[in-house]
């Protein structure tokens, strides 16, 4: 259209070409032109976030020189009751981690137990040995995340305390502290892993229920001690020896408080037998099949370190 106004103008006469030419551009220039203009949104730096030195593909617990990393136990004052099973184990679990805690060093890794009314029930149940430097906070929510314990899970720049990225947790009761809190801590962005053997609740059907929901939630693994001992220290050659006394005490410790299976007569060639002895067979304690396999694990580096030299 433009090119053949142009050629008509050409063809005209001097004084009405120009004439022609000045109204030609004056109505290009009122006319519009539109522009394309890509739309790029204000670009915010967002805070990093807490678990960014843990690795996002592995499954296991973190181990201990990756990321800083907390030992929660709820209830360290629970006394044991007989009406609730596997109270005991919660006293072996703590023992187990303490020592590992202090193999580990307060740079990395901190420990934290609350207590319930500690003037009427008690400080601490007999036979738990925390260590020295635990931060006990008086607890009288389900969640342990109260002002004290928070600034050491979280991190309080002020104080100079450093936030962790990991939770180790276990205690009294599953289907309520230990629920509430490990809810808590992945709101704020940190992984947890559930001490299931560590853990107990008024009835064992409260206990498995909560361990079942619990084991659908993303950023969270239900493990036992063993296993989680096993996951933070990955046969480091700084702790092999030590980690395996401590599960050995613990695998001993753990047998002493086991119900003893029902030993009854076994009678060669009944259906009944066999299968009363593999039940039997069953019941022995995982744990001693734990110390079992770190044994192995031992053996296999002192080979190395014999094949090295």
């Amino acid at each position: 259209m433009r090119t053949c106004i142009t050629h008509r103008l050409h063809s005209c006469s001097p004084p009405l070409a120009a004439a022609s030419a000045l109204l030609l551009g004056v109505v290009c220039a009122a006319t519009p032109t539109q522009t394309h203009v890509r739309y790029t949104p204000e670009r915010t730096q967002r805070p990093p976030s807490p678990m960014t030195t843990l690795s996002a593909h592995s499954r296991l617990i973190q181990k201990f020189d990756t990321c800083r990393m907390a030992f929660m136990l709820c209830r360290a004052q629970v006394q044991a009751d007989s009406h609730i099973p596997s109270l005991h184990n919660v006293v072996h679990a703590t023992n187990a981690m303490a020592a590992v805690h202090q193999l580990l060093g307060p740079e990395r890794s901190v420990f934290v137990a609350t207590e319930v009314h500690p003037q009427g029930v008690g400080h601490t149940c007999h036979g738990i040995q925390l260590p020295e430097d635990v931060i006990i906070a008086k607890n009288v929510r389900v969640s342990m995340l109260v002002p004290k314990v928070r600034s050491h899970i979280l991190g309080d720049a002020e104080r100079g305390i450093p936030p962790v990225q990991q939770v180790v947790i276990w205690g009294y009761e599953t289907c309520g502290c230990i629920l509430q809190t490990a809810d808590d801590l992945l709101t704020h962005g940190v992984h947890v892993a559930v001490l299931v053997d560590g853990c107990a609740s008024q009835t064992m059907e409260m206990h498995n229920t909560a361990v079942l929901q619990l084991s659908h939630w993303d950023g969270l693994m239900v493990t036992t001690v063993p296993s989680a001992v096993m996951q933070l220290t990955r046969s480091d050659a700084r702790f092999v020896k030590p980690i395996i006394q401590v599960m050995k005490k613990f695998a001993a410790d753990w047998s002493t408080t086991q119900p003893r299976p029902e030993l009854r007569d076994w009678r060669g060639g009944g259906d009944g037998g066999e299968a009363t002895a593999a039940n039997d067979a069953r019941a022995a304690p995982s744990a001693l099949a734990t110390t079992t396999a770190a044994d192995a694990v031992l053996t296999a580096d002192s080979a190395c370190c014999r094949m090295d030299h």
